[in-house]
């Protein structure tokens, strides 16, 4: 819900590329949007999810939980994983994401998700402060090495499955094949 009309009526321009339109043919440009709309079949596939939305983020919550336990137990080996702050109240768990202790590894992020990928675990990588805001970067005369510690961090965070139709052997499974890996990798 937005506060006022005035927001109502920008979020709507921002949604479909700035364009407001007046009359069965007039049209402008007044700020740069985006395409943000979503396609009948989306929107329809959305609404009909839209009923399990509270069952859904129950399911992730318990896969997060069972996560953490998974780690915990895991982290007798020293291996200096970044968890995430295990946050049940605020978060709704759509992603769980690790920092690879890269300074204790001997493997790049890129070679430990091609390891993970040949194990059958799906991932993602996440931005990168340097790649993702280049941009921004050229605009306001950044470069990088500028934020070093936020580059640091996002060439090192892995996004680890989570959906609501994995089991709890679904996390047991990538839990031990990620330890392992960097078991096999660490300094």
């Amino acid at each position: 819900m937005l506060n006022t009309d005035a927001e109502a009526k920008l979020a709507e321009q921002y949604r479909l590329q700035g364009v407001v339109r007046s009359g069965f043919d007039g049209m402008e440009v007044e700020v740069v949007g985006g395409k943000f709309n979503l396609t009948d079949v989306a929107a329809r596939v959305g609404l009909g999810q839209l009923p399990h939305l509270e069952e859904f983020n129950g399911k992730r919550r318990e896969l997060a939980r069972a996560y953490f336990e998974e780690f915990v137990a895991a982290q007798d080996a020293e291996l200096g994983l970044g968890l995430p702050v295990a946050d049940f109240s605020q978060s709704n768990w759509h992603m769980f994401q690790v920092v690879l202790p890269a300074e204790r590894l001997t493997l790049t992020r890129a070679e430990a998700m091609a390891k993970l990928h040949a194990a059958g675990i799906g991932h993602r990588g996440a931005l990168s402060a340097d790649s993702s805001v280049r941009a921004f970067n050229r605009r306001l005369g950044w470069k990088d090495g500028d934020f070093p510690q936020a580059e640091a961090v996002c060439r090192s965070i892995l996004t680890l499955p989570l959906f609501p139709t994995m089991a709890r052997g679904d996390v047991t499974r990538v839990v031990e094949t990620l330890t392992a890996i960097l078991a096999a990798h660490a300094r």
